[in-house]
């Protein structure tokens, strides 16, 4: 199966207030995380990632994909393109607290070329690694990294997706709190 990354132009942010079906993504990469206050599941999805961290009756889901992707738009609290950098925060209900910085960056061919190879170097039971197929421009394909921390009443991913194309880099660190 050919597993190719949409370019990073055409990639967004979404914030829901509820699960997202999995079966409108094709996932590559999944964890579960059972803990006495919240569960978790983190996915590596074709065009990113998709984390559903659930408390209670409440549910925060983030997801990472091309604009292009059809997703519901009830109980979306977040929408944002990935220009640059941002910064985001939400609480819910006092129950569960969402935060999440993202970075686009454009780095030299060498440089892209190293942060690429060290993150394919680096898989153990708290992350998540997939490498896609090259685009045909380019001779190495894409790699989706995630890093999971997880605490009693928090979970901090940091998500490293990279697009060859354009030696680009795209950084985020989202951290679900249980309150």
């Amino acid at each position: 199966m050919l597993s190719i990354r949409p370019t990073i132009a055409e990639h967004a942010l979404y914030v829901f207030g509820r699960s997202i079906h999995p079966e409108l993504f094709q996932v590559y990469k999944t964890k579960h995380i059972q803990r006495s206050n919240y569960s978790a599941r983190i996915d590596i999805t074709g065009d990113g990632h998709v984390i559903t961290f659930v408390r209670g009756h409440l549910v925060i889901s983030e997801v990472l994909c091309s604009c292009k992707q059809l997703l519901p738009q009830r109980r979306r609290i977040i929408s944002s393109p990935l220009r640059s950098k941002f910064y985001q925060e939400v609480d819910r209900n006092a129950v569960v607290r969402y935060t999440t910085e993202c970075e686009r960056e454009s780095v030299s061919p060498d440089m892209f070329w190293m942060v690429q190879t060290q993150l394919q170097r680096s898989e153990c039971d708290q992350e998540l690694l997939q490498t896609f197929d090259s685009s045909g421009r380019i001779a190495y394909g894409a790699v989706s990294y995630l890093h999971v921390e997880e605490r009693e009443n928090q979970m901090l991913v940091q998500a490293f997706h990279t697009f060859p194309d354009d030696h680009t880099i795209l950084k985020a660190v989202s951290t679900f709190q249980a309150l």
